[in-house]
């Protein structure tokens, strides 16, 4: 009767071991996407740089802190984030909390290369509103 009754409760989630590829799957895009921008973060910030010293404009403090502290900051968080994936997923959590907590490494990460580029057109943005005011 026991065995009748287990044959007949649907299974409303995947297979384990789907899930664990998934999560694994998850967290290797996530991780290889950090290390990308570990690496390109470097790369990526030193045209502008080059591009505000040559305007002689002051900057606002927030693109003078990441210009000045481009080179191991944005790596270290990107790395950090990396290094926070891949643990999370030796820890004892279930799949699900896995997977939620690879999605929001993901959206962080979104976050924190979109806000890397506001910080960078900031300093032409505020000079574009100056030019607009002076008319």
């Amino acid at each position: 009767m026991n065995e009748k009754l287990e044959m007949e409760i649907p299974r409303s989630h995947a297979p384990p071991q789907i899930s664990l590829a998934i999560s694994w799957c998850l967290s290797g895009f996530v991780t290889f996407l950090c290390l990308v921008l570990a690496l390109a973060s470097t790369r990526f910030v030193q045209p502008f740089t080059a591009l505000f010293q040559g305007l002689k404009v002051e900057l606002p403090w927030p693109t003078r802190f990441l210009v000045a502290t481009h080179y191991w900051l944005l790596p270290a968080f990107y790395l950090g984030l990396a290094l926070v994936a891949i643990l999370i997923q030796f820890s004892d959590r279930d799949l699900r909390a896995k997977r939620m907590a690879a999605i929001r490494i993901f959206l962080a990460v979104l976050v924190a290369a979109g806000l890397v580029l506001f910080v960078l057109y900031l300093p032409l943005l505020t000079l574009a509103s100056k030019l607009s005011g002076a008319r």
